[in-house]
């Protein structure tokens, strides 16, 4: 070769969704182990290359359900359940609203929304205290 014009290149059209029958594939089964046996799973998908058509394919396929959460731990997140119990898109965003995170969780409820126990523990003692010295609840 004398050069970059003589390197062959392929253009793969945008509109095609290459990854995202085999994502749904893999939802598909970890799905079916969440139904039978309890177990979670997660598909990480910033660790596949996704093109345009493949996210639409995925939002199209799974669908909008019923519950939607908002949080902000070192940045913004959301947890949106999609059209099918069990299976939660969650993205995770830096402070300048980059992506920086997403998942497919299949799971009962995403961990990032379960409470852990040193929090608990934490409220708890929180709030005893609250209340042990809180007057207006003398009265």
């Amino acid at each position: 070769m004398s050069g970059l014009k003589d390197i062959g290149v392929k253009v793969v059209d945008a509109a095609i969704a290459f990854s995202a029958p085999a994502i749904l594939r893999e939802i598909e089964a970890l799905l079916e182990k969440l139904a039978e046996s309890g177990e979670s799973g997660v598909v990480d998908l910033r660790g596949v290359p996704l093109g345009p058509a493949d996210y639409e394919m995925l939002r199209n396929e799974l669908g909008q359900g019923e519950v939607t959460a908002r949080l902000d731990a070192a940045g913004p997140s959301e947890v949106r359940e999609t059209a099918y119990a069990g299976v939660w898109w969650v993205t995770h965003r830096d402070q300048t609203e980059n992506v920086i995170a997403e998942f497919i969780e299949v799971t009962r409820m995403p961990e990032i929304l379960t409470s852990q126990p040193e929090d608990v523990r934490a409220a708890s003692a929180r709030l005893k205290e609250k209340l042990s010295s809180d007057d207006a609840l003398h009265n």
